[in-house]
């Protein structure tokens, strides 16, 4: 288990809640799943850099990659038929792109 991939995930989920919420007042109610499940991701990466444990950091990544999953499903309706405020939604669909990629290089 490598612990410096927790932490930048860690850094991403902080900054993917700030940057997602401008995106989460743009569309409403609708993105609340994705923070859920980010505040969840968050949770639970933070725990499992604290505790140390394999099963904690298997989850953690779990959710991460599962918040990412989220980010694409719950904006693709907008970004599919309200194309011209896609650029707004560009830098936390960026965040959340890393995260599948990190999730897997700290299980690793």
């Amino acid at each position: 288990m490598e612990l410096t991939y927790q932490v930048i995930t860690l850094t991403i989920l902080f900054s993917g809640i700030t940057s997602g919420f401008i995106t989460f007042r743009m569309s409403g109610m609708r993105l609340a799943p994705h923070f859920g499940a980010m505040i969840l991701a968050l949770i639970v990466t933070l725990a499992g850099i604290v505790t140390g444990n394999i099963l904690v950091v298997y989850a953690a990544a779990a959710l991460q990659a599962i918040a990412a999953l989220t980010a694409f499903t719950q904006t693709w309706a907008v970004l599919k038929y309200n194309f011209q405020t896609s650029p707004a939604y560009a830098p936390h669909l960026a965040l959340m792109g890393m995260l599948p990629v990190l999730a897997i290089a700290s299980v690793l």
